[in-house]
């Protein structure tokens, strides 16, 4: 059974830390200290923060390394294809496609049964979020798989106009739509399932605690992004026996496996997996959630 990741962050400034840094951050021992976090956004802030470094003095050469690490990780993970998601500051280096396709073709050297598409992440407050949107076209035709959309407030409910204009964008240029959702709580679920371009949403662990907006994300055809390890690490759930994976499926909402921050969290997909069989999914179970996410992938 191949193993497909559909989300998976290429954690930038996490990556550019262990490549800059005089002294990097330990992500084992930071994911132990979190947990004196209260759960929720200070502890994703927590986990997430390293120090920062001039994107525009990184050499395009270190961002192909940073992206060959990344999808180097997916693979030895036990991927056979991850979605990445590239940050938007991508847009900065001339033919940022070209050099993904360089480092997805170096990975596959050594794991020739990988493969890769990209997702550009968006911000929804970048003053020039109507440029980029402009060039969703061009970035289609080079292989861009798809879009996913950042947005704030993350843990209420927020204003879809500008969201629903990138959608839009994105869907007209033949790119995909992914948003991550409802991982505290239910805030923005019920609004993206009005935007026709969004068919996936990450984590959406808030909506087991709303039947009727379990019931609107089965009808919708929403695919939901579970990353049981993140869901843990970050609080969105106690522990992984209270994850509502096994609900979502009865449900009759399709879902997807994913890793998020694979580095961060001390994951792969390959133990996302295992995490799934140990919440009751049978081999029936989680075949047919790859059947579905090589179905579900961008565009």
């Amino acid at each position: 059974m191949d193993l497909i990741d559909l989300h998976q962050n290429t954690e930038w400034p996490a990556r550019l830390d262990q490549v800059l840094s005089s002294s990097p951050v330990d992500w084992g021992a930071r994911r132990e200290r979190v947990r004196e976090v209260a759960p929720g956004l200070a502890r994703l802030q927590r986990l997430s923060a390293v120090p920062r470094f001039d994107l525009d003095a990184v050499d395009p050469e270190v961002y192909e390394g940073i992206l060959i690490d990344a999808l180097a990780a997916a693979a030895r993970g036990g991927a056979a294809y991850t979605e990445l998601r590239l940050p938007q500051e991508s847009v900065v280096y001339p033919q940022f496609m070209e050099r993904f396709k360089a480092a997805r073709s170096q990975v596959t050297e050594d794991y020739p049964e990988f493969d890769a598409g990209a997702v550009l992440s968006m911000n929804l407050w970048d003053p020039m979020l109507r440029e980029l949107c402009d060039a969703f076209g061009d970035a289609a035709a080079a292989g861009l798989a798809g879009v996913e959309i950042i947005y704030v407030p993350y843990a209420a409910e927020a204003d879809w106009s500008r969201g629903r204009v990138v959608a839009e964008a994105a869907g007209a240029a033949g790119l995909g739509v992914t948003v991550p959702a409802g991982a505290f709580n239910a805030s923005n679920l019920a609004a993206l399932t009005e935007i026709e371009q969004i068919r996936r949403i990450g984590h959406a662990v808030g909506a087991a605690s709303d039947p009727g907006l379990m019931r609107l994300l089965a009808e919708r055809g929403v695919t939901v992004e579970v990353c049981l390890t993140s869901s843990v690490v970050l609080g969105m759930v106690p522990s992984l026996e209270e994850h509502p994976l096994p609900r979502f499926l009865e449900a009759g909402i399709e879902v997807v496996l994913g890793t998020d921050s694979p580095m961060r969290m001390g994951t792969g997909i390959a133990r996302e997996y295992e995490k799934a069989r140990a919440l009751g999914l049978s081999d029936t179970d989680l075949a047919s959630i790859t059947e579905h996410a090589k179905a579900a992938r961008l565009p």
